[in-house]
């Protein structure tokens, strides 16, 4: 298993080097982690739970107000999320997620709420990618709850630790985050929206 999480470990800085994320490297390399788990056959199709905390760095951070806008300083991000989730397919599974995050730049902290399709390389315990939108609810007053503005995400997720009940999972991924704004951030400026543009992000969670 070490080396394993080496190679996604190497995986992840190239990315966060070259500012892009290959799914093509990424699926692979889920390939590889999954290649000696055990087949969908011999565990049955169940309901599977996470939990999970994780941080990111957006590459650009585009604010918009009336007359102008004006790129951010890169900041970091930090994130609570909860997932619930089913097998449609074999190998694909739906889920339910809900959360917290809160953007260093601008202080702006959202509830999430929204869906994911998991696909699952080996079985309901192995690596799988995935890919996460997930709508933004305000708090705390700066944010204007708008359709159309929200998360995006895509990412690989596998375990590092397996036990009877509970696996401890790494996960690995690209975000988009976007928020309708109501209160400036800067001075006196009339806000229009923000965006968090190519967030490179890892986490760690259990699943159960």
């Amino acid at each position: 298993m070490k080396y394993k999480i080496i190679f996604i470990l190497i995986l992840s800085l190239s990315n966060f080097s070259y500012s892009q994320v290959n799914i093509y490297d990424a699926i692979k390399t889920g390939k590889e982690i999954s290649k000696n788990d055990r087949n969908f056959n011999e565990l049955p199709p169940k309901l599977i739970q996470t939990f999970g905390i994780e941080t990111s760095l957006p590459q650009n951070i585009n604010y918009q107000f009336k007359n102008g806008g004006k790129k951010l300083a890169n900041r970091l991000s930090f994130a609570s999320f909860y997932t619930i989730n089913y097998p449609l397919l074999k190998k694909l599974t739906f889920g339910m997620i809900s959360g917290i995050q809160h953007q260093s730049q601008g202080s702006l902290t959202g509830l999430k709420i929204g869906g994911l399709l998991r696909y699952y390389f080996k079985n309901y315990e192995s690596a799988n990618f995935y890919f996460m939108t997930a709508k933004s609810i305000g708090i705390f007053g700066k944010i204007e709850n708008s359709a159309g503005y929200g998360n995006a995400r895509f990412g690989l997720e596998f375990p590092i630790k397996k036990n009877d009940d509970i696996n401890i999972n790494f996960n690995i991924f690209w975000d988009n985050d976007s928020y309708k704004l109501k209160s400036p951030i800067i001075k006196e400026e009339i806000p229009r929206d923000i965006t968090y543009h190519e967030g490179y992000g890892l986490g760690i969670g259990i699943q159960f």
